[in-house]
């Protein structure tokens, strides 16, 4: 028998403006409750899509996108520990707030494979074919 996991998936977007409301995904997070599996994966080294970003966005720049992806790094990376020890709650992390880092809002997947299911949702959702 195939065991198949319940796994939240959350995109993870830039809006440099509050004004126009326009958005470029640059990254996904996969959290399965039932392995204990959080990960994540931004475009840091994907030149297609960050060139993509950049074009669409060209007043905002690849300098400042390249931080805005450093700072959501650390800012996942902080999550997923504090969620581990109890210290922070996950759903802290991917809350509306006034920021040009922006998750969107959490969508469910089954996978027998929630690290295969991460690479899947980041070509799925993000990347550039």
């Amino acid at each position: 028998m195939n065991n198949t996991y319940n796994c939240t998936v959350v995109t993870v977007s830039l809006r440099p403006s509050p004004i126009s409301q326009e958005n470029a995904c640059f990254g996904i997070i996969l959290k399965c409750d039932e392995t204990g599996f959080c990960d994540y994966k931004l475009a840091r080294h994907d030149d297609k899509v960050i060139d993509r970003i950049v074009n669409f966005f060209p007043k905002y720049g690849r300098q400042n996108l390249m931080r805005t992806m450093e700072w959501a790094a650390h800012d996942i990376t902080f999550a997923i520990q504090g969620e581990k020890t109890g210290k922070f709650s996950f759903s802290n992390l991917i809350r509306p707030r006034e920021n040009v880092i922006r998750y969107g809002s959490p969508f469910a997947v089954s996978s027998a494979d929630p690290a295969s299911e991460l690479d899947r949702q980041y070509e799925v959702n993000v990347a550039v074919r």
